[in-house]
C-alpha cells in the first residue's frame, strides 16, 4: 500500500466515525473488515513490510503461526484477509508499532463449518483479536476510552449496543487466566440481561403502557453482579429502562453473544444454527 493509499483510509475511517458517531479505531475495524472481499496482498513477511513501510503507524498486523512453528507476518489488507477467510493457522493480533497482543485468548480452531456458515465461536475469537488491536491503537492515539464514549447522549442505541459487544469481547483477554470465573461472569450478565428484557417485554404488553419512569422517582438501578461488567453494559441497562429507548432487540442482541462468548471460554462448540438474531459487530 502506497503512503497515499494508507492516508485515503485512514481519511475514509475518520469520516465513517464521524457519520456512525463511533470511536475512529472500531471505524478502522469495520473497514478493514470490508477490505477482505479485495485479493490479499503477498503473505511474505519481508514483502509485507515493503508494502506497508509507509502505512500508519498504527495498523492492524496479523501474527499467524503455522502448524510447524513457522511465524507468519501480514499487514493491512493481507492482514484483514487473513482474519476474515478463515486462513489455516493460530492468528494472534499486533499492530504495525511492534505491539502483539499478549494475551492467548481462547479459540476453536478449524472448527467444521456445517452448510458453509462459520460457527458462531469462530466468529467472535476473530473479532476479539480485531478488538484487542483496536484498545491498544485507540489507547495509543489517545482516543476517548470506551467508559468516557458511551456517556455522550447523542451516541445512538444501536452504537451503544455495538460497543458494549465490543467491550464484552475484551473480557475474552483473560479467558486462559481463569476460565471459571470469566465464563461465570458471561453468564451473570445473559442472567441481568434477560431479566431487563423480560421487564421490557412485561411492561409493552400492559395496555396504555408507555415505558416512561415515575415522576420524582429515579430511574431503577440493576443490580451489580460483577466488577467486570464494562461501563458500557450499565450505560445500556440504564437508558433501556429510563423509557427513552426501546430496547428489547438491543439486549436480546447483546444476551445473545454474551451467551456465545460464555461457551467460547469453555471451549463449547455449538454446531446448530441458532434461531436468536446474529449479534451486531
Amino acid at each position: 500500500m502506497t503512503k497515499r493509499g494508507s492516508n485515503d483510509r485512514k481519511a475514509k475511517a475518520r469520516r465513517i466515525a464521524k457519520e456512525r458517531d463511533v470511536r475512529v479505531t472500531e471505524a478502522h475495524s469495520l473497514l478493514l473488515q470490508a477490505k477482505n472481499r479485495n485479493d490479499p496482498r503477498p503473505s511474505d513477511a519481508s514483502a509485507g513490510e515493503t508494502a506497508y513501510s509507509s502505512g500508519e503507524a498504527h495498523e492492524l498486523r496479523i501474527h499467524r503461526t503455522a502448524a510447524d512453528g513457522t511465524v507468519e507476518v501480514l499487514d493491512g489488507d493481507a492482514a484483514a484477509h487473513a482474519v476474515w477467510q478463515a486462513s489455516p493457522g493460530a492468528l494472534t493480533a499486533g499492530c504495525r508499532c511492534g505491539w502483539v497482543n499478549p494475551h492467548a485468548g481462547p479459540r476453536f480452531p478449524d472448527l467444521p463449518a456445517p452448510y458453509g456458515v462459520e460457527p458462531n465461536e469462530q466468529k467472535h475469537w476473530r473479532w476479539y483479536q480485531l478488538a484487542a488491536w483496536a484498545e491498544h491503537a485507540g489507547d495509543m492515539e489517545g482516543e476517548p476510552s470506551s467508559a468516557e464514549y458511551v456517556q455522550d447522549p447523542s451516541v445512538t442505541i444501536n452504537d451503544l449496543t455495538i460497543q458494549v459487544i465490543f467491550d464484552l469481547r475484551l473480557l475474552l483477554h483473560h479467558a486462559q487466566d481463569d476460565r471459571e470465573t470469566v465464563a461465570a461472569t458471561y453468564e451473570a450478565m445473559e442472567t441481568l440481561l434477560r431479566t431487563a428484557r423480560i421487564r421490557i417485554a412485561h411492561e409493552r404488553a400492559r395496555p396504555g403502557s408507555g415505558r416512561q419512569p415515575d415522576a420524582g422517582q429515579p430511574d431503577q438501578e440493576e443490580p451489580s453482579v460483577s466488577e467486570e461488567i464494562p461501563v458500557s453494559l450499565d450505560v445500556l441497562l440504564r437508558r433501556t429502562n429510563s423509557g427513552r429507548s426501546g430496547g428489547y432487540w438491543e439486549l436480546l442482541a447483546v444476551e445473545f453473544a454474551a451467551a456465545e462468548l460464555r461457551r467460547l471460554v469453555l471451549q463449547e462448540s455449538q454446531h446448530a444454527v441458532s434461531t436468536v438474531p446474529d449479534a451486531p459487530v
